[in-house]
């Protein structure tokens, strides 16, 4: 309920600083420039938009716990009926796309601990790599234009049949509606728990109750379902649940793309109409959406695990096995319990026993470590040093000539940026040809130019967001570990308070608040992405604070700013810069799905969700290369960046090194 009152205060406070006006808004733009002032100044007395801020927020809120949500200017229906049936399409979206990604995810992850090594497990994770590198919305649009646009299997978009009344609508085709819409979020859901599921699935094989079961002579296969899938039934738990946030972002693309009648859809409506009842309304209820998964998620561990509720000597027949240590490691009380990264930056618990088993993934174990240097004990890998050294210069080499390469994407894009706005008439909508590589627009203006023009845009936003956002995190992260329990609860509280809205929404909502524009898209993607960063900073310096070296320090009456600046910030200074740097392919991602939306950036400004949002409306039309080419140029940047990101991971983090 607490993080609840504070998502409505975030929220209220962003829709109160946007610059609508809330008589305009009531009374319409005409009625509003021929209305005298005496007449405005009554009308916002009405409406309480003279009173303070705090006031209109207590009124807000008790008509919100009265069941008033206020009324809809874009659909002049009370909010609430607006959400009760955009819900039910939204719902059923989501439903069958949570539960076939958790499904496929899981097994695909087994699958690869399973035959670690081998094709199936290089093929699933090259699969979730390009798929956390590719936008939803454009996987959307690929899936619109081959199925329904060239194969014509399935419907263009919406929930129903046009034109077809409700009572005539049949489940089949409501299903032919839904198939591509539900397909699309399936498989970017899939990425990340197939992901997260290989790494424990590993660390259950690599233990000893699996060695023993194998020495006793079952395979690999029975050894895993008669006692590794109870391992991984916590972790599968946490996942499928810390899912839904991730879900409904996507579902606000998907909608968007298919024209698919849900609140992602309505919530898009109603941030480009200025409808703020409705948006402060739908960021609500996905707030609860989320919170009421993590909820369900708690009740399900006691299920799976009793002990959680009846101590240790109860429920022994239903207990989990103890999650082993990885081969290769060292002991899990001389490192950190929050090392472990995963993909996308962020990291997972390292759970030693079946309480700890319980903790989300997404969050890292607050117990601190006793050596400092404990990290460094597994460099001592089995491959020869000289090999090592021969893989830490390649694996530079190839992050400084991808750094290279992004430089000069960027200043082809600013050199061509005059170039891309240039209208030719004459040779409009031409396919590829070799005067014009990816082809022209409706304009005549040539695609290449405007892709990568597009595309230097989308950078420079992804780098100032992510600079912006890895301060953030350094400045909390450092602040929870050393500032105490109680800076500690703060910062962890914050972090559930932001990740308890979905990203787009809140992306949506910060657009709004600003009224769009560079400074908001930036600003956006900034405060929406330092969370995951910030609990690897606090993990570090937690694991700083405990080395002896640092208490040897602390004795000899070192203060706590000389301390972080001669050890802290030296130890942590290493993950924080592949952090940072892991954290840009995710801003360019995001920085693209706003601007796809309709927000941010102005549509003569070119950028990669600007020129994909107007190549949606040619893709009847057999306009192929619009939608193609910018979008495939886009995932080559940021899986390039991703995947150079975390080899230079492997560096800082030798634990992963022979992954």
């Amino acid at each position: 309920m607490l993080l609840m009152a504070a998502v409505s205060i975030i929220v209220f406070l962003l829709v109160d600083a946007s610059p609508v006006d809330p008589v305009q808004a009531n009374v319409g733009q005409a009625a509003y420039v021929n209305m005298s002032e005496a007449k405005r100044a009554q009308l916002a007395a009405y409406w309480g938009a003279d009173t303070p801020v705090w006031e209109r927020y207590a009124a807000w809120a008790s008509s919100l716990l009265q069941g008033d949500w206020g009324t809809s200017l874009r659909y002049n229906a009370p909010v609430l009926d607006v959400i009760a049936v955009r819900a039910t399409n939204s719902l059923a979206l989501m439903g069958i796309a949570w539960v076939a990604s958790g499904l496929i995810g899981f097994a695909l992850g087994v699958a690869a601990a399973v035959f670690r090594g081998r094709a199936i497990d290089r093929a699933v994770k090259g699969y979730c790599y390009l798929l956390a590198s590719v936008p939803t919305f454009w996987l959307g649009l690929m899936f619109l234009m081959v199925f329904a646009v060239f194969l014509k299997w399935f419907p263009i978009g919406f929930s129903v049949p046009i034109g077809m009344s409700a009572a005539d609508v049949t489940l089949a085709d409501a299903a032919s509606h839904l198939a591509l819409p539900a397909a699309v979020l399936s498989l970017t859901g899939v990425a990340n728990i197939a992901l997260h599921t290989r790494e424990k699935a590993i660390d259950v094989l690599e233990g000893t109750c699996m060695r023993f079961a194998r020495a006793r002579g079952l395979g690999i296969g029975a050894a895993m379902r008669r006692h590794g899938l109870r391992n991984l039934a916590m972790p599968a738990i946490t996942l499928q649940f810390a899912s839904i946030s991730e879900i409904f972002g996507g579902s606000v693309l998907v909608e968007q793309v298919f024209s698919y009648p849900g609140l992602g859809q309505a919530a898009v409506t109603a941030g480009l109409g200025s409808d703020v009842e409705l948006l402060a309304g739908i960021a609500l209820f996905s707030a609860a959406l989320v919170f009421a998964g993590n909820l369900i998620a708690n009740v399900l561990y006691s299920v799976v695990d009793p002990r959680l509720h009846s101590g240790r000597g109860r429920g022994r027949r239903f207990a989990v096995l103890r999650m082993p240590k990885r081969a290769g490691r060292p002991d899990s009380r001389a490192r950190s319990k929050g090392s472990s990264v995963t993909h996308g930056g962020e990291r997972a618990a390292d759970a030693n026993d079946s309480r700890q088993q319980t903790e989300p993934v997404l969050r890292e174990s607050r117990v601190g470590v006793s050596h400092a240097h404990a990290a460094c004990v597994s460099t001592v890998l089995h491959r020869p040093p000289r090999q090592r050294a021969a893989n830490r210069r390649l694996t530079l080499a190839a992050f400084i000539a991808t750094a290279g390469v992004l430089a000069a994407v960027v200043a082809t894009g600013l050199v061509l940026a005059d170039a891309a706005a240039v209208t030719d008439f004459a040779q409009k909508s031409l396919a590829p040809c070799a005067a014009h590589p990816f082809g022209t627009d409706w304009m005549g203006r040539d695609m290449l130019a405007r892709t990568l023009a597009g595309l230097s845009t989308s950078v420079l936003v992804g780098l100032l967001a992510a600079g912006c956002s890895a301060l953030i995190a350094l400045v909390l992260g450092t602040v929870a570990a050393l500032g105490g329990k109680r800076a500690d609860a703060v910062v962890t509280w914050i972090i559930d308070l932001v990740m308890g809205v979905p990203h787009i929404v809140l992306l949506v909502l910060i657009s709004f608040a600003l009224g769009r524009g560079f400074f908001g898209v930036v600003v956006g993607v900034a405060l929406t992405h330092w969370p995951s960063l910030a609990r690897v900073v606090r993990a570090e310096v937690l694991q700083c604070k405990e080395a002896g070296y640092v208490k040897t320090a602390r004795k000899l009456g070192a203060g706590r700013v000389r301390i972080a600046l001669r050890h802290v910030f030296p130890f942590v200074l290493p993950q924080f810069i592949v952090g940072a740097i892991l954290l840009f392919p995710h801003a360019i991602l995001h920085e693209a799905s706003i601007t796809f939306l309709g927000f941010g950036l102005p549509p003569e400004q070119p950028a990669i969700g600007i020129i994909l949002s107007e190549a949606m409306g040619y893709l009847s039309a057999g306009m192929w290369w619009l939608a193609v080419f910018p979008g495939v140029t886009l995932v080559l940047v940021v899986l390039l960046f991703d995947v150079a990101g975390s080899s230079l991971r492997k560096l800082v983090d030798p634990h992963r090194a022979q992954e």
